[in-house]
């Protein structure tokens, strides 16, 4: 397990609106799957067992796709991945160059433009409790790193907003809650379910500290463009399962935070995904 993450930069005559980060991902995580086909299983891409079983925690793989430029259209993914990748995770990645999308959707080309190196880790970091145990219970631990930057296969920096260091986070993507904000009826919300209760205990879940203020966002704001509402996005994963509500924040903790962020229903598809603002 040599690498923690992968970067590509996605071209088209039509590149993915943001609403499709979640579909954009999954079809990323299918292709990778296709190039482990003839190879042995990988669980750090699929994010289950040889038997099919998922897998407990969050040290498998997550796929995020991006808007660097602020255009409103995805131009990057990065498939960061906490356990490491093996020599054919490697080899699969290398040979992903084009995703076919649905019905007359362009193709995307995508093109490998960096692998993380390790770095030491920070006192605040996204890599949960449980990551950091599996880890040292491994049998060859990759060593700790922390995402503050990547560098391409010719040294040349390349910026990597979402694992960057920061004390106030935004939502670039809804955070779907894992559980329902009320009991219906005409009954009040129990406090615990309301949306920031549950951004707070998956934050805690992940190992990151309580955010000292937290404030409701209305949507993604591209640059110069109009607000993209949360309800915009395609939140229902393939398999036709989703969370159970939508909601944005831009968060604050009390000491920098590393990244990537990435919680709720959805994370390891680009769903609760935070930048640095």
């Amino acid at each position: 397990m040599i690498h923690w993450v992968a970067r590509f930069t996605l071209s088209s005559s039509v590149l993915p609106l943001v609403t499709d980060a979640l579909p954009f991902a999954e079809s990323v995580r299918r292709a990778l799957i296709r190039n482990r086909v003839d190879s042995s299983h990988s669980e750090a891409i699929t994010g289950k067992t040889a038997a099919g079983v998922p897998l407990e925690g969050h040290e498998h793989a997550h796929y995020f796709a991006t808007d660097e430029d602020g255009d409103g259209r995805l131009d990057h993914v990065m498939v960061y991945c906490p356990r490491g990748f093996d020599e054919a995770d490697v080899e699969a990645l290398g040979s992903l160059h084009t995703i076919y999308r649905r019905g007359n959707a362009p193709e995307v080309r995508m093109v490998l433009v960096g692998l993380a190196a390790s770095k030491e880790p920070s006192k605040s970091t996204a890599v949960s409790k449980t990551t950091e145990a599996s880890m040292t219970n491994a049998p060859h631990p990759p060593p700790p790193m922390v995402l503050t930057s990547l560098h391409s296969r010719s040294g040349s920096h390349i910026p990597a907003s979402i694992a960057g260091n920061s004390k106030r986070w935004r939502s670039v993507t809804p955070f779907s809650l894992p559980r329902f904000p009320n009991r219906g009826g005409g009954k009040p919300p129990r406090p615990r379910d309301l949306p920031e209760a549950q951004l707070v205990q998956e934050l805690i879940a992940r190992g990151l500290p309580e955010p000292i203020s937290i404030t409701r966002v209305e949507g993604y704001q591209p640059v110069s463009r109009p607000l993209v509402r949360w309800l915009e996005f395609h939140t229902r994963r393939f398999k036709g399962t989703e969370g159970k509500g939508l909601a944005g924040f831009e968060i604050e903790f009390a000491e920098p935070v590393a990244g990537p962020i990435a919680v709720g229903f959805g994370c390891h598809f680009g769903l609760g995904l935070f930048m640095p603002c």
